[in-house]
Parts: structure tokens; sequence; C-alpha cells
């Protein structure tokens, strides 16, 4: 079992595993034999080139990539399970020391869903004053306001406290600037011309995508707690109503799976969350 050293900084958790030399020794050496036999030579057959022309072929990076990605996933697993440590995002591996027939020592940043007060909510939220709503004229689309969805959520990012780990906003900022750079390909555009057309610069967006993460997972942290202290659950006949209401089926048969149930559960759960809360300040439960 490798040795593991645990830090943390609010919600963050930083691990250096270090795993003995012997497992590294073996596994390198299993590793190795493998890849001599996968070795292709002119004038052998495929699987009986000579040990010691094959090893001449190897390249030590490429056995090192392999030993990595056989041991570092296992160790980082055995790892968090050990410590019970629950993360919510997968790590950022920095391996920090290796050297062959030696200990390989890595290090894994990752965060776990971070402690929220939702402080005096109700009180809060009860002395929202309802707003004017106004159409695509100009002109308000109801004599009276009312409260909005709007409304509660910036009152419960108020009123709450919760510290977003910076891993964690970087993470969804990553995955988000990923999504983009997909649907401009599929245009047929460069991120140049994408960003020229729409008037903004690289540095801009990341600082957009940025203030929209933070407050997004501020958002669903609140929510999320905000529902286990209201007793809000969502049912498998509700999650089952909405995936049978999905025209596409792609996208049904993809919700319809354990992964996509879960997340579907999660978007109502919010969802109710949200409906509550604003029932709530409209004085109406």
């Amino acid at each position: 079992m490798a040795e593991t050293q645990v830090s943390r900084k609010g919600s963050e958790v930083t691990l250096v595993v270090n795993i003995p030399a012997k497992k590294v020794k073996e596994a390198f050496a299993s590793i190795k034999e493998e890849a001599v036999k996968q070795v292709k030579v002119s004038g052998f057959r495929a699987g009986k080139v000579p040990k010691n022309v094959a090893e001449k072929h190897l390249s030590e990076e490429e056995l090192a990539k392999s030993l990595f990605q056989e041991l570092v996933p296992v160790a980082y697993a055995q790892a968090i399970s050990k410590e019970g440590i629950k993360p919510i995002i997968p790590p950022q591996i920095n391996v920090k020391s290796y050297k062959k027939d030696e200990e390989l020592i890595f290090e894994a940043k990752t965060a776990e869903i971070p402690p929220v007060d939702p402080g005096n909510y109700k009180k809060a939220l009860k002395g929202l004053k309802p707003k004017i709503i106004y159409g695509p004229q100009g002109k308000p689309l109801k004599d009276e306001g009312e409260v909005t969805a709007a409304q509660v959520l910036e009152k419960l990012r108020e009123t709450a406290k919760v510290d977003v780990p910076h891993i964690l906003v970087d993470y969804e900022v990553q995955r988000m600037l990923s999504s983009l750079i997909d649907q401009v390909r599929t245009l047929g555009l460069s991120m140049d011309q994408y960003l020229s057309s729409q008037g903004k610069t690289a540095e801009g967006v990341r600082k957009e995508y940025h203030e929209n993460s933070e407050r997004n997972l501020k958002d669903e942290f609140i929510l999320a707690d905000v529902a286990k202290k209201e007793g809000i659950k969502v049912g498998p006949k509700e999650i089952d109503e909405a995936i049978d209401a999905i025209l596409d089926e792609k996208v049904k048969a993809n919700l319809g799976s354990e992964q996509g149930r879960a997340y579907l559960e999660d978007v109502l759960r919010k969802r109710k969350t949200v409906e509550h809360l604003l029932e709530f300040a409209k004085g109406k439960s």
C-alpha cells in the first residue's frame, strides 16, 4: 500500500502519494516485458524478436508513461478511499519524483463539496420586494409586480456563506472553454475568427466564464444545502415523467442511463427548490 500525506485548504484537497520502489520495479518489469512482445523488427516474426534486439527499440519515456498510467490511478483511488475523501472533480496529477527502480511520488489535487452556511435565508426572502416584469416592447407584462427566481437566487448568494475552491472554478472554466472550442470548430471557424466576430478577447471570455462558473457553483451548493434542510426530494416517478416528455430519442436514451437519471434528479431538485423558495418569498407557503 502506498503512503499518503493529505493537506487541506478549505474544501481543496492535496494528496502526496508515495508508491514503494518494489511495486514500481515489478510494474515496470511487467510493462517492459509486454512492450518487448509488441516490437516489430524487419527479419523477425511478430512476437519472436530477440529480447536484446527488441529492447533497443523501446522508448524509456513511453515505458514511463505506461507505468504512470498503470500505477497512478490505482494508487490515487486507494488513497482517497483510505482517507475518506469524496472528490467531485477529477484530480490534477503531477509526478514529483521518479527514477527507474526507485519509489514513485506524485501529487494529486482535487476538491470536495464545500460546507455551506445558508444564514437566515427565510427572513431574507421574506424581505424581497415584487419586481415589475417588462416585455420586449418595454411594457409591463402584468399590472402588479412579482418576486422572481433571479431575485431569490441573488438573495441566497448574499445571505449564504460558501467558499468555492479555486481548483473547482478553474476546472469548470476549462470545461466551458473546451465546449466553446468544439462548437467553434463545428462552425468551421478558428477561435480568433470567432472572437473577432463577437467583439471579444480570449482574456475577456475567460474572465466571463470564471465569473459565471463561480456564481453557478455557489448556486448549486447553496440550493443543495437548502433542499436538504427543506426536505425537498425527487422521486423515481418524477424522473420517469421527465424522461418520457423528451422527444429526442438519443437524449432520452442518455438520460435513461444511471448517470443520466442522477443528472436529471439533480436538475429537478434544484428546480423544485427554487420554486419552493419562490412560493415562500411570495408568502404562499
